[in-house]
Order: structure tokens, then C-alpha cells, then sequence
């Protein structure tokens, strides 16, 4: 495991942790109020396979950690709206560009 996927594991599961203790929020920025939030997106685009990965599973707002990363707003903040259509678009777009993130 590389050094970005193991502090990414170790952030997103952090995170995850924080965002279901939150999970009855009803203000969605409480997600992304959290130091793994802040640090995951400093990982940079090393850290958008791993995101991806996790996004497939569905949960958490991945989606908002993948826009500040790439700066694609087409979808969206992540955070507000069709979370799941959002979702759904973010795995299109991955599909359509992974090989400028993973040389393949």
C-alpha cells in the first residue's frame, strides 16, 4: 500500500466515523466541517482513485471531495441536491477520465 493510500484509509475511515456520529444532521456542511475532510482533499489527485473506490459504495459526500480537488463543478457541490444522481455522474465522469489519474 502506498504511502498516499494508507494516511487516505486511515482519513477516510476517520471521516466516515464523523460523518455517521453526524448522520442525523440536518445541515449538510457539518460533513465537510472536519479536519480528515480538509486533509483528505489536501492528498490531491493522487487521492481521487481512492475516493472513487469509496464513492461506489455509495454513503458519505465524496462527491464534495472530488469537486475541490478537481475543480469540476458540473455535479454540483456533492453536498446538496440528487445526491445519488450526483453520485451516478461522478462514476460517468471517473469512467471517462481515470486514465489522466492512473495512466491506463
Amino acid at each position: 500500500m502506498s504511502d498516499v493510500a494508507a494516511r487516505f484509509e486511515a482519513l477516510a475511515k476517520e471521516w466516515e466515523g464523523h460523518c455517521a456520529a453526524h448522520r442525523e444532521s440536518s445541515n449538510p456542511y457539518v460533513f465537510l466541517n472536519h479536519p480528515s475532510f480538509e486533509s483528505i482533499v489536501s492528498l490531491g489527485r493522487p487521492a481521487v482513485p481512492l475516493i472513487v473506490e469509496r464513492y461506489r459504495e455509495g454513503s458519505v459526500f465524496w462527491g464534495a471531495a472530488l469537486r475541490r480537488i478537481t475543480g469540476l463543478t458540473t455535479f454540483g457541490d456533492g453536498v446538496v441536491g440528487n445526491l445519488d444522481a450526483t453520485r451516478r455522474s461522478w462514476l460517468k465522469w471517473w469512467d471517462e477520465n481515470k486514465a489522466g489519474f492512473t495512466g491506463r
